[in-house]
C-alpha cells in the first residue's frame, strides 16, 4: 500500500489544497515514516505469503524468511529514530517469544537445499549473532547434521544388511567365482569412507544457481543415486510444514477449515467422525416434543408435554 500510495503524494497534495473538507493527508513526517518502515513492511509481507500458501511449499524456504524479519527487526533497533526503534524492540520482543529457543530443523532443511547448504547458515548466523555466538552456533549446527547423518546411514545399512541372504543366493546360482561373493560382502561392510565422504562432497560442491524455476525435490530425484543418504534426509526434513493451521484463518471470523494439504485423515475416518457426530447429536434429542405424524392433519400443533408429566414412575 506504501509503494503504491507514494507515487501519488503531490496529487494528494494538490487535491487537499482544492478541497477543504479532505482531512487524510500524510504529513511530511509521517510520509517520511513510512519510506522508514516499508522494507519492515516487505520482509513481513513476503513471509505471510510463504506461510500461508494452501499448496506447501518445501520447508527450505521458511528459515531464509525468518532470518530476512529478524535482520530487519535489528537494524529498526539500532536506528537512530525513537519511534522506529521502539517499535523495533516491541516487535523483537514478540519475535523472541517464539523463536528464541534453538530449533534446527528448518536450519537442516535449509542445508539440505544445494542452492544454499552450510554457505548461507555462516553468512546468516554472522548477521544474527556476534563473532563468538556464531561461532557457537555453527559448531552445534555441524555436530547436529553429522549425528543425523549417522543415524540415517546406519538405518541405510541395516536395511541393506536384511536383504543380504537373498542377494547371496543370487550371487550363489550366477556363474561367479566365490571369492566374489566373500568379497561383496566384505565391501558392504566396509563403506564407512564413502558414507562420510558424501556428506563431505556435498557440503563442498559448488552451489546450484538461484533459478526461480529450480524445483528442489526433482534435484534429489536425480541426484539420489548420488546422495543415498543424504537423499533419505531430504525426503524426511522437507515435508515438515510451517505451520498445521493456515494463517488466513487468524483475520477470519468463519470457521476453521481443514483442506486436504492440512489433514492426515482418510476418507474413512471423515465419514466415521461425521456419522459419530450425527449419533451423538441424535441421542440428546428433546424428548419433550412430539413429533407430528405423516397422517396428522396440517393444522394440528405440536403439543410440548410438562416435565412434571413426563417424569411420573409407572
Amino acid at each position: 500500500m506504501i509503494a503504491t500510495g507514494r507515487p501519488y503524494r503531490e496529487a494528494l497534495k494538490d487535491y487537499a489544497k482544492s478541497d477543504l473538507n479532505y482531512k487524510w493527508e500524510p504529513t511530511s513526517d509521517e510520509w517520511k515514516m513510512y519510506e522508514l518502515i516499508e522494507p519492515m513492511l516487505f520482509a513481513f509481507a513476503q513471509v505471510t505469503t510463504a506461510f500461508s500458501a494452501q499448496a506447501y511449499p518445501t520447508a527450505n524456504i521458511f528459515y531464509r524468511h525468518i532470518v530476512s524479519i529478524k535482520i530487519a527487526l535489528r537494524k529498526a533497533i539500532a536506528h537512530r529514530n525513537p519511534t522506529y526503534k521502539a517499535m523495533g524492540e516491541a516487535m523483537m520482543e514478540k519475535f523472541n517469544k517464539y523463536w528464541e529457543e534453538k530449533n534446527n530443523v528448518m536450519v537442516l532443511a535449509t542445508i539440505l537445499d544445494p542452492r544454499y547448504k552450510m554457505f548461507y547458515i555462516d553468512w546468516a548466523f554472522k548477521e544474527l549473532y556476534d563473532e563468538d555466538t556464531a561461532i557457537d552456533e555453527i559448531s552445534d549446527v555441524h555436530v547436529e547434521l553429522e549425528e543425523l547423518f549417522d543415524k540415517f546411514d546406519t538405518a541405510k545399512k541395516m536395511a541393506e544388511k536384511s536383504t543380504t541372504p537373498s542377494s547371496n543366493i543370487c550371487i550363489t546360482s550366477s556363474s561367479m567365482p566365490a571369492s566374489d561373493s566373500a568379497f561383496q560382502t566384505h565391501r558392504r561392510n566396509t563403506t564407512t569412507k564413502s558414507s562420510k565422504s558424501e556428506l563431505r562432497n556435498y557440503l563442498e560442491d559448488a552451489l546450484e544457481d538461484p533459478n526461480p524455476k529450480f524445483i528442489l525435490l526433482d534435484w534429489w530425484k536425480v541426484n539420489s543415486l548420488r546422495y543415498p543418504v543424504l537423499s533419505k534426509m531430504a525426503r524426511r526434513f522437507l515435508t515438515i510444514p510451517a505451520s498445521s493451521v493456515s494463517s488466513e484463518s487468524t483475520f477470519s471470523t468463519g470457521g476453521r477449515v481443514l483442506d486436504d494439504y492440512r489433514s492426515s485423515l482418510k476418507p474413512a475416518m471423515v465419514e466415521a467422525l461425521v456419522c459419530g457426530a450425527s449419533y451423538i447429536k441424535g441421542s440428546h434429542s428433546d424428548l419433550n416434543v412430539m413429533e407430528k405424524e405423516e397422517d396428522d392433519e396440517e393444522n394440528v400443533e405440536t403439543v410440548k408435554l410438562p416435565k412434571s408429566a413426563t417424569n411420573i414412575n409407572y
